[in-house]
């Protein structure tokens, strides 16, 4: 009743939120998108939503400005507002075009005012033409206009505005200079709008121009303290780009930045050029001014007098008396960013000039204490509620903790963890957690309870994430037939474990190309506190590519296997075998149906396995995808040298839709090659990639 009371009162306030007027309004576009008008209009006019404006002629002619210009962006060119005012008793209406006038006389006022907008025809890139452009493929060309990557892209993802188009003609250019055609220009244009149906012909033409190369390349370097020096860089044929001219002078800068020069300059200029079968070869001289070389005074942290000191200086490696290191003190800031509990990092010289400088980093710290609810679904536990809390530099030493908890109709996790970043100066953090687990499987109930210490490190130059742990468990498997297959149903598990992952994919939510890769090893013995031995080892990836313009594929391959020098049915703990199956592996399967059987037709998990999933993805629009997936597994029950081997494999269909946590998947898994108590399929329903 309480949580009913709860609801409701939410509703009622959201709802008053929404429905809350003023003496202005918006109409025209259907419920949502006008409150949403409401709200700009009222931001704009820094008007509070639920109280009343003072409608004078001013305010009114900015809103139907503002409105039609709102409709423009979207597309609709030829929109037209059409005004309700009202005066005491008196109603008049007033029109405002897409090419906009003033309607109103200037002492003009009224009490209540309902603009009704009429947005017109949705204007969309119909068909574009480039003519001119030889260094880039046409049907990448037609990519900076026209979207691609689907099988249909709707008028909406294809809308124009007059700033969209140069926009994209901007890019275009841009995309051309970035090859060395430095002088591309636009010679002709034409812009054909069907005011009907809204469709757009657009006719270009460009001028490619040469291509720029550098001929000769000079550097000069000017300090107070030394002579001048001029030295000559072999890059004669190197194209010349706006990046490459950036790239040289932030070197430049580097070079002496990491000197002691914080005010060090570079210029360049254009000795001499000459064309030639296309090719303009361009001489250049780069001039570097060190100016005065700076001295480190002291290191100053303004804000945030939570934090130890300690901690902060600990980030910045620096040492006074030093020549200043502008280089150092940008990557120490980063490590003060790194630490996770700042918006941002400021970063000043105080003075600006002299020769003797402090540093000063102003930091803006970010919330500390954070609630964060959440939820997700999965065909096997359905709904899945939880939260998370953080507690950021809880005693003001940088370190963080966070709680887990999650409930589902099939399970019951709780998790907490606590990180010390930096730990003892280094670039590890360091970490402890204890956690417990209770899920009801097809076969059997598995509960866990168990604490970890360990250390993590991210290799930022190589992507590359590096863990070793010392974990300490207690294991039990509550099982219905104990005599077809014999193994330790409740163990005490204490096992260090080394884990290293590599993360190359362009987005890990919605993977469209790049790769992963993983290993862990984990050794269980008595010697480490336990009562079982064994070793268990994983290794796998995904590779992701387009295969055309709207076809993308998606591999994921990984194994594992346990090993045990004495008796697995003594060693190997029950819940510590792979369990194959479900949404997320042989798709049409239930959670761990797609493991060896026992007589009783009970799943047993398997000693070793190996995984492929591969999938064909057609994107249909922007967000929705239909998918094409085969999954395999093949299992081995008694270990990976011994024993029979089992081949289990699912082929099937899915609709995905993208969302900010990932896609919404629903998918039918039918089985190649079911065994006597297997189902035909399965159908899953869940949030967020598979591999």
């Amino acid at each position: 009743m309480r949580r009913l009371i709860w609801i409701t009162g939410i509703a009622i306030v959201w709802a008053s939120a929404l429905w809350g007027q003023s003496n202005l309004t918006v109409s025209g576009l259907g419920f949502f998108k006008d409150r949403g008008m409401d709200a700009r209009l009222s931001f704009l006019n820094n008007v509070e939503p639920d109280q009343e404006a003072e409608l004078d002629a001013a305010l009114l002619e900015d809103c139907a400005f503002l409105l039609l210009e709102q409709m423009k962006r979207q597309g609709y060119l030829e929109p037209r507002v059409e005004g309700h005012l009202r005066v005491g008793d008196t109603l008049r209406s007033v029109v405002w075009e897409g090419d906009y006038s003033i309607q109103l006389a200037v002492d003009f006022v009224a009490d209540e005012a309902e603009f009704e907008i009429s947005p017109g025809v949705l204007s969309y890139y119909d068909s574009v033409s480039v003519d001119g452009v030889l260094a880039i493929d046409a049907e990448q060309v037609e990519r900076f206009f026209v979207p691609g990557g689907v099988l249909f892209a709707g008028k909406h993802a294809r809308v124009f505005t007059d700033a969209n188009w140069e926009r994209r003609q901007g890019r275009l250019l841009g995309a051309l200079e970035d090859l060395g055609y430095r002088a591309a220009r636009i010679m002709s244009e034409s812009v054909d709008v069907d005011r009907v149906t809204g469709a757009v012909q657009l006719k270009m033409t460009l001028d490619q121009g040469p291509l720029y190369q550098i001929g000769e390349l000079a550097v000069e370097i000017i300090r107070e303290d030394a002579e001048q020096q001029l030295r000559y860089e072999a890059a004669a044929g190197v194209v010349l780009t706006n990046e490459w001219e950036q790239a040289k002078s932030a070197a430049l800068r580097s070079e002496a930045f990491r000197a002691g020069y914080p005010d060090a300059k570079v210029r360049s200029e254009i000795l001499a050029e000459f064309e030639l079968d296309g090719v303009v070869r361009r001489d250049l001289r780069y001039t570097v001014s060190y100016g005065p070389a700076v001295t480190l005074d002291q290191i100053k942290f303004v804000g945030d007098e939570a934090t130890d000191r300690s901690v902060l200086r600990a980030q910045a490696e620096l040492q006074a008396g030093e020549p200043l290191d502008l280089i150092a003190v940008s990557e120490a800031r980063r490590r003060l960013m790194g630490l996770g509990m700042y918006q941002e990092v400021g970063l000043s010289l105080e003075p600006p000039t002299g020769e003797v400088r402090s540093v000063v980093y102003r930091l803006n710290p970010s919330q500390r204490k954070e609630l964060q609810l959440r939820a997700g679904w999965g065909s096997y536990e359905q709904a899945r509620v939880g939260f998370q809390w953080q507690h950021r530099s809880p005693w003001g030493r940088a370190h963080l903790y966070e709680l887990e908890v999650k409930q589902s109709f099939k399970a019951t996790s709780a998790e907490a963890t606590y990180s010390v970043p930096q730990f003892f100066g280094t670039e590890l953090t360091g970490y402890l957690n204890a956690e417990y687990d209770e899920r009801e499987e097809l076969s059997f109930d598995r509960r866990g309870q168990g604490v970890a210490m360990g250390t993590s490190m991210q290799l930022a130059e190589s992507g590359i994430r590096l863990a070793v742990e010392y974990g300490y468990s207690q294991e039990n498997a509550d099982r219905v037939d104990l005599l077809s297959f014999d193994s330790e149903e409740d163990a005490i598990v204490a096992s260090v474990s080394f884990r290293a992952s590599l993360d190359r994919r362009d987005d890990f939510l919605a993977p469209s190309s790049g790769y992963s890769l993983f290993a862990s090893i984990e050794t269980a013995g008595q010697w480490l506190g336990g009562t079982v031995n064994f070793q268990k080892l994983e290794m796998g990836g995904s590779y992701h590519f387009a295969l055309s313009d709207s076809v993308l594929v998606h591999v994921g391959l990984r194994g594992g296997a346990l090993f045990t020098t004495g008796a697995a049915a003594d060693n190997i703990p029950f819940n510590e075998r792979f369990f194959a199956g479900g949404e997320n592996s042989v798709r049409g399967y239930r959670q761990g149906g797609a493991s060896p059987l026992d007589t009783g037709g009970g799943e047993v998990g398997s000693e070793s396995y190996a995984l492929l999933n591969l999938e064909f993805e057609q994107r249909v629009y922007s967000k929705l995808s239909t998918v094409l997936f085969l999954d395999s597994v093949m299992n081995a029950r008694d270990g990976f040298f011994a024993g029979e081997r089992e081949l289990l494999s699912s082929i099937g269909l899915g609709l995905r839709y993208q969302t900010v946590v990932g896609p919404l998947r629903v998918e039918y898994g039918h089985n190649l090659n079911p065994r006597n108590s297997d189902s035909d399929g399965a159908v899953h329903f869940s949030i967020g990639f598979p591999f």
